[in-house]
């Protein structure tokens, strides 16, 4: 069985409303910031067959246009409608996708992922190879695993039960999983059909700590920044 060709979906959204032009802006000297580090990662992946910047920002278009002689593969920039440039509008941008992307498996990822490189993207699509196309699960989408004691607002352990061992060992704890913003799989027909990033049975593929760290909020950046130069 040929294996489908996967297409990288890179969204770049203008008007950040927490970190100003948080794509684009100079990062640890890096002068196209998060998005040429990322487009750099991309262009050494091994699995990847095409990678598709879709934004409302012109800069973002320019820094991408700026870095096609990087690639082996089809770099696209296309253009965001206007209407789904807007915060809170998802689940219309997840519909819209599919008609603009290649037949194959979608790979949406982030430029806030700064430091998930080429070695996690060829790993996490081998690994949906593997459990997906060739196992029981129908998408899959990068996790942090968590173990540690947690509770909810209303002031009630939710980590274990503390009737039966109060402070167990954290190792000892069922382990929760948070989705980052590292990876989403799934082939572009489901995709269509479900309106959705993950199917029914998503693969939780576990990310490390560094690599699965997400740039979100102004304080990330500045720390980011130091990792990566620290590197």
């Amino acid at each position: 069985m040929t294996a489908s060709p996967v297409h990288v979906f890179l969204p770049c959204r203008g008007g950040s409303q927490r970190v100003p032009h948080k794509n684009t802006r100079t990062f640890a000297g890096i002068p196209g910031g998060l998005l040429e580090l990322k487009l750099r990662q991309l262009s050494e992946a091994a699995e990847v067959a095409s990678v598709t910047v879709n934004t409302d920002d012109p800069e973002v278009m320019r820094v991408a246009e700026s870095m096609r002689g990087l690639f082996k593969v089809p770099l696209h920039v296309s253009e965001r409608p206007a209407a789904l440039a807007a915060a809170g509008t998802l689940d219309d941008f997840v519909a819209y996708v599919p008609t603009i992307m290649p037949e194959g498996i979608i790979y949406w990822t982030h430029v806030t992922s700064p430091f998930f490189e080429a070695k996690e993207i060829d790993n996490s699509i081998k690994m949906y190879r593997s459990e997906v196309e060739n196992g029981d699960y129908d998408s899959l989408m990068g996790v942090s695993r968590i173990q540690t004691f947690l509770w909810d607002n209303k002031g009630e352990c939710i980590s274990h039960n503390r009737a039966a061992v109060k402070w167990p060992q954290t190792q000892d704890l069922d382990p929760i999983f948070e989705i980052n913003s590292s990876v989403f799989m799934i082939s572009k027909a489901e995709m269509a059909n479900r309106c959705d990033r993950i199917g029914d049975k998503p693969f939780l593929f576990s990310v490390e700590k560094l690599e699965a760290f997400d740039v979100d909020w102004p304080e990330d950046f500045k720390i980011a920044e130091l990792i990566y130069k620290s590197r």
